[in-house]
């Protein structure tokens, strides 16, 4: 627990004098000279050296020899976190771990049906891991929270022998999740054969009646050994949570109710929507919190410090910057579209701030007049500007797009390293519990699922 602790102070440490920029709305980059305003002046002097797209181009080809001091940012911003600091394990490496506790290792099954290339991934990972867990622990049944169109739970359930309780706060996501793993069931058996699994066994009867599922809104006091009494008609023992991308709140409630019942023995968590967290310290608060439980921080270290990332900032922990760097990605058009969009509204509308959603356009806009146009409709806002001064506009900033594309991904070079303070934060918070047998597990490839972190302890 001591180096743990020292590694989220030293992430601390580097993260909270770059929160201001983390935070900035790429809204405002214009109208509050982000540039000038946000980022530091040895990267600045760097960026102006070499131009915007070039240096672009540097950080796409991780070469930053002309970039010196953009380098340092970018190895410091890498250096914090979780696939760096030693304290996230392989899923192989978890998988010795449970092996030296006994566990018997559970054959794998991966669908190519019934779900997208990034779901069968997910699910044949997550199911073997939880599968493994439940195979140690001795859980009697296991409960599937924000169990959405039930991917997981079936495997669990068909493939695996194990009753499953799937737990959703949307009535179309149990009826989804009811229908699916009907069909599912009734073709299985040619599933199983047809398909080129790494290993199955064919031979036992397959039941969709090991997972059942409810509707029901989950918080710290939800009684999961009462809901499955009530759906099996059977007396659980002990049980495991389990949860594929649990939403928001949903993953730091899970672990409390975890930390808080003793029948429940293991939890397999990934988390996912940092954006949703309510922040205990957060002085505006975007989302009332209905109870006293919040999503951040967990861990008393960072409570008695009350640290506070920031919704924008949440936002940026959300995003992938592997995949970014291995797709080359730039954002779309539009976020430029909406920089200078929002000068139009502080010169030509007296507008308040919270009133200026946008949001995202369905179909491409042809350009930035269509774009201004299909934004003021749907602000309900009369159209004040002629296309002449428009186009005039959109000449005086044109060159500055690969500006913001830049300072795009400046800001999302600490996505990993505040996603890291999170995930740390929740381990932190059950080793404070004294759950010795916790542990941050990279289930995931990160380029496949970016949100790829599970939580995992055993009692």
């Amino acid at each position: 627990m001591k180096i743990l602790k020292e590694q989220i102070t030293s992430i601390l440490d580097y993260l909270q004098p770059l929160l201001p920029l983390a935070n900035f709305h790429m809204v405002d980059y214009f109208t509050k000279n982000a540039f000038e305003q946000y980022v530091p002046d040895i990267i600045k002097e760097d960026v102006l050296k070499v131009g915007f797209k070039e240096v672009i181009n540097c950080i796409f080809e991780n070469d930053y020899k002309k970039i010196e001091n953009l380098k340092f940012y970018s190895q410091k911003s890498k250096e914090f976190t979780l696939k760096n600091l030693n304290i996230c394990l392989k899923t192989d490496d978890f998988q010795e771990k449970l092996v030296s506790l006994g566990c018997a290792e559970p054959l794998r099954l991966k669908l190519n049906i019934f779900m997208t290339s990034k779901k069968s991934h997910e699910v044949d990972i997550l199911s073997y891991v939880a599968a493994a867990i439940h195979n140690v622990s001795g859980t009697t049944h296991l409960v599937d929270i924000g169990d959405g169109k039930g991917y997981l739970s079936s495997i669990l359930a068909l493939h695996h022998k194990i009753p499953v309780l799937g737990v959703d706060a949307s009535e179309v996501n149990t009826s989804s999740a009811v229908s699916r793993v009907k069909k599912l069931s009734r073709v299985w058996k040619s599933v199983v054969s047809s398909s080129n699994n790494i290993q199955t066994e064919k031979n036992i009867p397959v039941s969709a009646n090991l997972y059942k599922q409810v509707t029901q809104y989950v918080t710290s006091d939800t009684d999961f050994l009462d809901l499955i009494s009530n759906v099996f008609l059977e007396k659980p023992v002990d049980l495991g949570l389990v949860g594929l991308h649990t939403c928001g709140n949903l993953a730091p409630t899970s672990l409390q109710i975890f930390s808080s019942n003793q029948n429940i023995k293991t939890i397999c968590n990934i988390g996912c929507c940092y954006h949703l967290l309510s922040e205990e310290f957060e002085t505006q608060q975007y989302f009332r919190n209905t109870n006293s439980d919040y999503g951040f921080p967990m861990s008393n270290l960072l409570k008695d410090q009350k640290i506070t990332i920031g919704r924008a900032g949440r936002m940026i922990a959300a995003q992938s910057m592997e995949r970014i760097l291995d797709k080359r990605e730039l954002p779309n058009e539009s976020i430029f579209y909406r920089a200078l969009f929002e000068i139009i509204l502080e010169k030509y509308y007296d507008l308040p701030s919270d009133k200026r959603q946008v949001g995202k356009m369905r179909k491409k806009c042809v350009n930035f007049i269509d774009y201004t146009k299909k934004a003021l409709k749907r602000l309900n806002l009369p159209l004040n500007v002629t296309n002449s001064q428009l186009e005039n506009l959109f000449e005086e900033y044109k060159e500055r797009q690969y500006e913001i594309y830049f300072f795009y991904l400046l800001r999302n070079m600490l996505a990993p390293t505040i996603e890291s303070l999170i995930l740390l934060d929740r381990l932190l918070y059950l080793q404070e519990l004294g759950f010795e047998n916790s542990y941050i597990v990279q289930v995931f490839d990160p380029i496949v699922s970016p949100r790829c972190y599970g939580l995992i302890a055993i009692k």
